[in-house]
């Protein structure tokens, strides 16, 4: 499959994962659940998600990015993956008693419990899913995401309007990972084996040594957010955070999460065949940054009527720390594969420093602004950011041979083509001054103007996101002339 074949798939992918869970939310958040329910899921699933950074071990990571791949040991990989999994499964299950005494709410047992059940079914499907990708099969890999996805939403909201309440978004957990493992089993049957030799599994454990300690670093970077805010703030307070935060980062998702998720393997092959990285990841920055900046800043000057038209009163609280946490995506955003692209061009050890510098400073700015306050929290989001990519963007660009006045450029074209995108609402909002009561069509008229202007703003500045428009508009057209 080719990589824009492979892009498009992937984008269906990554749209009908989004549409699903994110109407799931709402659904459950407006009319099943409270921001304390939403806050106790949110502390039990960071907590487990520390702890199952053992579950892959960077096995997708090398099945995936290997030059040379034998077959005939997929199954020794799987074997150690199942290993793995079920380990960290009997972790989880044992921390769920210790953990909800440490946090005095007796629900949150019952809920790390049936999160330990999902992780002891994931392990299965992580080989097949890896050489799926590897194989730049999208189209498998979309019916695996959406059936997943779907399968997940029927029963968290089934068991949320039976009165399941925390516990309904852990049994949408578990559907979902037994559905995605029948999909893909489907799609790639890996079944584990008994490996007749360590020399077999031997490079994938070296190789997965210092991936550990990067996911271990940025599982604790990442999901030590809830537990810090749930410890110093509250279970309430967990849940406002987590829906800001997951609103920014479902945007991000939702707009460059399916370019990303080609790119790892398109590179992997550019490297095998000796190809310079420099151009097309300088190309990637700008189309991610183009596109997920303007969205970013619509979201950050919508924040309360989209709060209020998708959630109602109950999460109002949300709305400004959302603001917080969509502007701080303008800076995670631009730096794609931070932690891929390295790890192709053999340079995990610098990785694995540079990642836990990452992990310190995001903990502990979290940690320093939570004494503040729920927004100062979100408000330390953003330095937490630019921080990030003051990191990242010292390291990556001169080890893919990016020069700086390149990617300087870059950034300019997109900070011009979302503050292009923002006008509209930015304008609407210093003439009237309208926040959550904007109703629903004055929004949508808003913010198609500001798809205008991005559009218009686009060919202005030469903005390279503009070539993949027109390339799509054109493969669109082919595929109507060839149909008619």
């Amino acid at each position: 499959m080719s990589i824009r074949r492979a892009a498009i798939w992937s984008f269906a992918s990554q749209y009908a994962s989004f549409v699903i869970q994110f109407a799931t939310s709402v659904i459950i958040s407006r009319y099943y659940l409270l921001p304390a329910d939403v806050g106790l899921f949110s502390i039990a699933l960071a907590a487990a998600m520390v702890v199952a950074i053992f579950q892959d071990m960077g096995i997708s990571r090398f099945v995936t990015g290997q030059p040379e791949m034998r077959e005939e040991h997929l199954r020794d990989y799987a074997a150690v993956a199942v290993g793995l999994g079920w380990g960290i499964a009997a972790l989880v299950a044992a921390g769920a008693v210790p953990l909800a005494r440490f946090y005095g709410e007796a629900g949150l047992a019952k809920v790390m419990l049936i999160i330990a059940g999902s992780y002891a079914l994931f392990p299965f499907s992580i080989v097949p899913s890896a050489m799926l990708t590897r194989a730049l099969d999208f189209r498998r890999l979309f019916q695996a995401n959406a059936g997943s996805a779907l399968a997940g939403a029927v029963v968290a909201i089934a068991t949320a309007a039976n009165g399941a309440g925390p516990a309904a978004l852990a049994w949408g957990m578990v559907a979902a990972t037994l559905a995605r493992l029948i999909l893909v089993m489907a799609a790639y049957p890996v079944l584990p084996r008994r490996p007749a030799s360590l020399e077999i599994v031997k490079p994938m454990l070296g190789f997965g040594g210092s991936s550990f300690v990067i996911s271990l670093s940025g599982a604790v970077g990442m999901r030590c957010q809830d537990l810090i805010v749930g410890r110093m703030l509250g279970v309430s307070a967990t849940g406002l955070f987590t829906r800001a935060s997951a609103l920014a980062g479902q945007l991000t998702t939702l707009m460059v999460g399916a370019i990303n998720s080609v790119f790892y393997p398109a590179f992997a092959k550019k490297r095998d065949a000796g190809e310079d990285l420099a151009a097309p990841y300088l190309h990637l920055i700008a189309c991610n940054t183009g596109i997920t900046w303007a969205a970013a800043i619509g979201l950050a000057l919508a924040a309360e009527p989209v709060v209020h038209l998708l959630y109602g009163p109950n999460w109002a609280d949300v709305a400004p720390l959302l603001r917080w946490t969509a502007l701080a995506e303008l800076f995670f955003v631009a730096m794609p594969l931070q932690m891929d692209v390295p790890i192709l061009l053999g340079r995990i050890k610098p990785l694995v420093w540079i990642n836990l510098l990452d992990t310190f400073i995001t903990v502990v700015i979290l940690v320093v602004a939570s004494f503040w306050g729920l927004e100062a929290a979100a408000i330390g989001r953003i330095l937490t950011g630019a921080i990030w990519l003051a990191i990242y963007a010292s390291y990556i660009p001169r080890l893919v041979g990016i020069r700086y006045s390149a990617l300087g450029t870059a950034y300019l074209k997109s900070a011009a083509v979302a503050l292009a995108a923002g006008a509209p609402l930015a304008l609407s909002r210093w003439m009237s001054g309208a926040g959550a009561e904007m109703g629903f069509i004055s929004l949508l008229g808003l913010s198609l103007a500001g798809v205008f202007c991005w559009l218009v703003a686009l060919p202005l500045v030469r903005h390279p996101f503009w070539q993949e428009l027109r390339l799509a508009l054109s493969h669109m057209a082919k595929l109507r002339t060839t149909q008619a």
